[in-house]
């Protein structure tokens, strides 16, 4: 188990890193990187079993692989993730499924742990990387976050969230709890704020992550931004997640391009997630 572990561990990083690099300059995740992964780590766990007669190492991987299909199929099929970042997943799912002999003590799944920390990392990235957008684009962000202030709707979100935060605040009198009535204080400044964020979020995203692009560009995994139509017929609808046979389809009907929402590069918080569960362990003690 030591080898296989080692092993393991160190394909699991050195593709992480890989992919890491490549989707950061192309914002995509090759296949073949995250099937390497899979059949490496099947590979490696299979012949374990086999000298050790240890089969669950093995029979571990495989339900490894198995629980993150299912994760990842979920956040695919809702377009919180694109599909190279669920097919990555399932490969650590099967590499990391067990946890190796020199990572600190855990009652928890090992892989459960590096999807922890892979939420968590990646929301501190998602901020970092949107504050980096607005930078960049600051004068069109600005000309968009003004304008978003300005729609109707907009503004009944605006009242009912600056509502909320006053009858806390409002609340806040009534308590007696110094606990209490910090953590109400801190409910009432999320409230207060959210409405903000959440015009930022949207305006970064008009700004920054809309893009159209040549139908020999849009790959596996991207996301439609607009309804494709030809001949005032739909033939694809917003916000479908692109596959093999759609690229195929438009290819046909002679469509040139097509208007996509791009995400910001999630691989990076695989491979800090995943050094930090190799390092840290479990995140709750």
């Amino acid at each position: 188990m030591i080898v296989a572990d080692i092993i393991l561990a160190t394909v699991s990083l050195v593709a992480l890193i890989f992919a890491t690099v490549v989707d950061i300059r192309i914002k995509e995740v090759p296949d073949w990187i995250s099937y390497s992964l899979i059949i490496s780590g099947v590979i490696i766990r299979l012949f374990h079993s086999i000298i050790f007669n240890d089969w669950f190492y093995l029979l571990y991987g495989l339900l490894g692989l198995s629980v993150t299909f299912l994760i990842g199929t979920i956040l695919y099929r809702t377009n919180q993730w694109g599909g190279g970042d669920a097919k990555l997943l399932m490969g650590l799912g099967t590499t990391l499924a067990t946890k190796p002999f020199f990572t600190p003590e855990s009652n928890m799944p090992f892989i459960s742990i590096i999807i922890i920390y892979i939420a968590i990392t990646g929301a501190f990235y998602g901020i970092v990387w949107s504050i980096a957008l607005i930078i960049k684009n600051r004068k069109n962000f600005i000309t968009e976050f003004k304008s978003a202030l300005k729609t109707g709707k907009i503004h009944i979100f605006q009242t009912t969230s600056l509502g909320i935060s006053l009858v806390l605040i409002i609340l806040v009198f009534f308590l007696d709890s110094r606990t209490l009535k910090t953590f109400t204080l801190g409910i009432a400044l999320i409230a207060a704020l959210y409405f903000y964020l959440y015009v930022a979020v949207k305006s970064i995203e008009n700004v920054s992550f809309y893009k159209r692009i040549p139908i020999e560009k849009l790959v596996e995994g991207d996301w439609l931004a607009a309804d494709v139509r030809v001949k005032n017929k739909t033939i694809l609808s917003k916000k479908t997640t692109i596959e093999k046979k759609h690229i195929i389809e438009l290819k046909a009907l002679n469509v040139r391009n097509v208007l996509i929402k791009e995400g910001i590069p999630f691989v990076p918080p695989f491979l800090l997630g995943t050094i930090l569960a190799i390092l840290i362990g479990n995140p709750f003690f």
